[in-house]
């Protein structure tokens, strides 16, 4: 098991120790989907949980009233079940089971390792920006014959993923998501998300950047350690 392990962590930190030429297909793949600069989350779907109703099992139809002072009940009766007699319900559960949840990858388009390994061309990729893909996300599926210029059944979901995401750093001001690209057809539960570099951009120092994005009750959260996003001695983003 001690060298499977060894042979595992060689094959996932390949980058530091290969030149890209040499890079296999199967590790430009670890790359592009199972390396720090791309990780799973979930997309999980937060319901606020309600306090559930006391049945009412023969209180009293009035405020402050005895149990047994109703009409037509004699001083001193009971009412019971009796024995034998059919049960009470029991009082309704609050345990809404396992939260919905959708499994997305998010990985750094504008990282150089991510390029090198064959990453998909982005729309106007330039310096200025970091660009994340979202793939995964838990959106409605192409329709098979739209018409064309049909609306996009996601765009208020989009512009709420796109309105809500940014990256965020202890200690200063989140980087907000400025552009937001949507995938379409086989790639339609896609998105690009860009960020601003600014005068201000992430350096190893912030040890630690999420990315945060919700939409209607869904939230996302992935967490990317810095020190781990090192090419060639820098901070590849």
């Amino acid at each position: 098991m001690w060298p499977a392990c060894l042979a595992l962590g060689a094959q996932k930190t390949f980058w530091v120790s290969k030149d890209p030429a040499g890079w296999s297909a199967d590790e430009k793949q670890v790359l592009l989907n199972q390396s720090p600069w791309a990780r799973e989350g979930f997309m999980r779907m937060e319901v606020q949980k309600s306090k559930p109703a006391i049945p009412d099992y023969g209180a009293s139809p009035t405020p402050n009233a005895a149990p047994n002072s109703r009409p037509g009940l004699q001083p001193g009766a009971v009412r019971s079940v009796p024995i034998g007699g059919p049960k009470l319900p029991p009082p309704p559960s609050n345990d809404l089971g396992q939260p919905v949840q959708f499994r997305v990858l998010a990985r750094w388009e504008s990282a150089k390792p991510v390029r090198l390994a064959g990453g998909p061309e982005t729309p106007e990729l330039t310096g200025e920006y970091y660009v994340i893909r979202l793939h995964g996300l838990p959106l409605m599926p192409p329709k098979a014959k739209a018409a064309e210029g049909a609306p996009n059944p996601n765009e208020a979901a989009l512009q709420e993923i796109r309105d809500n995401a940014r990256l965020e750093r202890n200690g200063k001001p989140a980087i907000l998501c400025t552009r937001l690209f949507a995938g379409s057809g086989e790639v339609a539960n896609q998105a690009l998300l860009y960020f601003p570099r600014g005068a201000d951009p992430i350096t190893v120092a912030d040890k630690l950047v999420t990315l945060e994005t919700r939409f209607s009750l869904f939230h996302l959260s992935i967490q990317f350690p810095l020190k781990e996003m090192i090419y060639k001695g820098e901070l590849a983003l």
